[in-house]
């Protein structure tokens, strides 16, 4: 057994898969292997991945026979795991030599089930872009987070670092144990629901406050643009997991995970009029509002700030 299995799935990444292969293959003082697994791409990324694993015995190819969204992928990746810990990496994205290195000594030595560390945004050629995600909440020693404080960082609020971004770490005999996996249903927010499970199911969640994992942020910024039905279906999975551990949650962490569940909702209506109104569909803006004006709110702070950046100050 392999210290740690590296999944990823990919789609169309045949510009990138490579680089991202070749990072985690260079992960130092562990022994690994690469699953990578391709959703049904219409490229050579299947060919691409078949290639690297002729080059690397470590890495193997699986191809999905259609396309299922990064879930369902890792879902099969997981299920091929042979290592004692499982980590995700996304086919743009690369990782630093010493990242997994530094975060399995911090799992084993604090019994965790889980680990995140922080990541640094760079470039398409590979450069810092920026703070890195978590350097706002200035952490300086590895700290444990229980549900209820993992759910309160993922509320979307403009300003603070969303902790459903972070790519976990995680000990595969746990989600073994518990059932864990991902949600299908999902295309978006995927890993937020994951790491929600294991807490729910008990685990010990530990951060490193290391940058570790590189991700490539293509426009400036994490994008804060969602298709609609993702955002349903982000709410309806939410929904699903009160259901499911309703017994298990306390007040608090049941509170944020309803409005963790508004927000996206209010956030698939607010996409879903301005689709509207861009393709000049009144009559559909009009009814996708009607049909929850909790969201009127959100739409007008939305097209204020949209106005405010076009406004330019006169020369």
């Amino acid at each position: 057994m392999v210290d740690a299995t590296i999944i990823i799935a990919a789609w169309c990444a045949e510009a990138s898969l490579a680089h991202a292969v070749r990072s985690a293959l260079a992960q130092n003082d562990v022994s690994v292997e690469v699953i990578v697994i391709d959703d049904a791409s219409p490229d050579g990324t299947f060919a691409l991945a078949q290639n690297l694993a002729a080059q690397d015995g470590r890495v193997r190819a699986l191809r999905q026979s259609r396309n299922g969204g990064p879930a369902a992928a890792r879902n099969a990746g997981l299920a091929a795991a042979q290592g004692r810990w499982v980590a995700v990496l996304d086919a743009d994205d690369a990782m630093a030599p010493g990242r997994l290195a530094s975060m399995i000594a911090l799992g084993e030595a604090k019994g965790a089930d889980a680990i995140y560390d922080d990541f640094q945004p760079v470039d398409g050629a590979g450069h810092a872009a920026g703070p890195t995600h978590l350097a706002s909440l200035r952490l300086t020693e590895p700290v444990c987070w229980d549900l209820e404080t993992f759910l309160a960082g993922c509320q979307a609020e403009q300003g603070k670092p969303g902790l459903g971004y972070l790519k976990p770490l995680i000990r595969i005999e746990f989600m073994k144990r518990h059932g864990v996996r991902y949600d299908e249903t999902l295309r978006n927010g995927e890993d937020f629901h994951l790491i929600a499970a294991v807490l729910a199911a008990g685990g010990a969640l530990w951060v490193l406050p290391k940058a570790g994992y590189l991700y490539t942020r293509a426009s400036g910024t994490i994008s804060s643009r969602l298709n609609p039905d993702h955002a349903t279906a982000l709410a309806r999975a939410d929904a699903a997991f009160l259901d499911q551990h309703a017994q298990r949650l306390s007040p608090e962490a049941r509170r944020l995970l309803r409005r963790h569940m508004r927000r996206f909702l209010d956030f698939g209506t607010t996409e879903a009029v301005l689709h509207a109104l861009r393709a000049g569909r009144l009559a559909a803006a009009a009814a996708a509002l009607l049909r929850r004006p909790q969201a009127a709110g959100r739409l007008l702070r939305q097209v204020a700030e949209a106005m405010t950046r076009r406004i330019r100050p006169a020369r």
